[in-house]
């Protein structure tokens, strides 16, 4: 799935930083709840600045600018009870950014929702295990393959492709449902 467009990621990292607040109990235009939503968007304008351009051109830090981490960080930099000026809002630094960087975050695996005009929905994730799944692609059809098979434990105390060792409780057998992260 490609990552979300400049403009998401910040919408992204906005509604991050207001997190779990209950805007609607503060009523709507409560000024508490203005007030925390300009001081967000502050917060991503200015990273924004710094980070956010032609992904063609730059690496633009999406796992770090949405990580709920990091939102959380950069929460606490608010005041409920006074705004700052934009002109004081400056993005973080790189170093720090680093620190919410996904560890062990898969490119194999995807997800999907789709809804229709009748609001029925489908929620899809998948992985392929490994870049390329089995690296076998169904004739005609351009879909590869699975490898899940490595889930298993192909042989008592041998490692599998990512070294996870497994034992007799996770052997392949017919009708059977391999151990998975």
């Amino acid at each position: 799935m490609p990552p979300p467009s400049s403009g998401g990621v910040h919408l992204l990292q906005i509604l991050n930083i207001i997190g779990d607040t209950d805007l609607k109990s503060l009523g709507w235009h409560h000024p508490d709840a203005l007030h925390l939503m300009v001081e967000a968007m502050r917060i991503a304008y200015a990273d924004r600045s710094e980070y956010l351009g032609d992904p063609d051109f730059v690496k633009v830090p999406v796992d770090q600018l949405t990580s709920r981490a990091y939102a959380a960080k950069r929460r606490q930099e608010i005041r409920i009870d006074k705004a700052q000026q934009s002109t004081e809002v400056k993005p973080v630094d790189k170093e720090t950014l680093q620190r919410y960087t996904k560890a062990n975050e898969s490119p194999d695996t995807s997800h999907l929702t789709v809804v229709d005009e009748q609001r029925n929905a489908v929620s899809l994730t998948f992985t392929v295990n490994y870049g390329f799944g089995s690296g076998v692609v169904t004739s005609g059809t351009g879909i590869l393959l699975n490898d899940e098979m490595d889930d298993f434990a192909a042989a008592p105390g041998v490692p599998n492709a990512y070294g996870l060792v497994g034992g007799d409780a996770n052997a392949i057998a017919p009708r059977k449902t391999p151990l998975s992260a």
